[in-house]
């Protein structure tokens, strides 16, 4: 059954910060942020409070795993950049595109910080079976791999939301699509300095 501690881990984990850095984003050390990660010790209300406001973490969610990790209906605004990525055969990537703010739900991209995410448009139908459409906007978390998993990707001069799964022991990465209409890309050797993993979508935002 699921613990305090594993959804403190839960917690760091989509955070995208190391363990040191996770500690001290909520005013503990490290050693206090591993004993609390391995039940050794329970978090004290300061701790909790910092989950809440850092990474608008739902305490009752945190102290009984009931209900959702998100806090509830307050909104939060991400930089979205004006820029499409394609689920598809790409775009190429405009050197100069404006940004905006878009507001969402808080918990729609809980437990991350709203000024850590960027978002952009996407463009065509390769990834429907994941449930990104074309006219959606994706939240990735620019930087973050956290092994397999939907990422903006930038390979040589386009953009593109995919599917990634990383062959660490071949130095390969396969670009895959939701779609079997398309084909997957796999890149290996000096094919790999072309490709550029931008950060891990952890959100999907249905336009209407």
């Amino acid at each position: 059954m699921e613990t305090e501690a594993d959804r403190f881990n839960i917690v760091q984990s989509e955070s995208g910060l190391s363990k040191k850095d996770f500690a001290e984003s909520l005013g503990i050390s490290k050693a206090m942020g591993y004993q609390i990660s391995t039940g050794l010790l329970k978090p004290s209300r300061v701790v909790m409070d910092a989950l809440s406001k850092n990474y608008n973490v739902n305490l009752h969610w945190f102290i009984t795993g009931k209900g959702f990790p998100g806090g509830g209906g307050e909104t939060a605004e991400i930089e979205l950049i004006d820029q499409e990525a394609a689920a598809g055969h790409g775009r190429e990537i405009e050197d100069n595109a404006e940004r905006s703010m878009l507001p969402v739900p808080r918990s729609l991209i809980s437990p991350h910080r709203p000024d850590r995410l960027r978002a952009v448009y996407v463009s065509g139908d390769s990834m429907t079976g994941e449930h990104i459409n074309n006219g959606d906007i994706v939240i990735f978390y620019p930087g973050l791999k956290t092994g397999n998993g939907i990422y903006v990707v930038s390979v040589a001069n386009t953009l593109l939301v995919k599917r990634v799964d990383f062959d660490l022991s071949v130095e390969t990465i396969v670009l895959i699509s939701a779609n079997p209409a398309y084909e997957a890309r796999r890149y290996s050797g000096s094919e790999l300095e072309d490709v550029r993993v931008e950060g891990k979508v952890v959100a999907c935002w249905h336009r209407v």
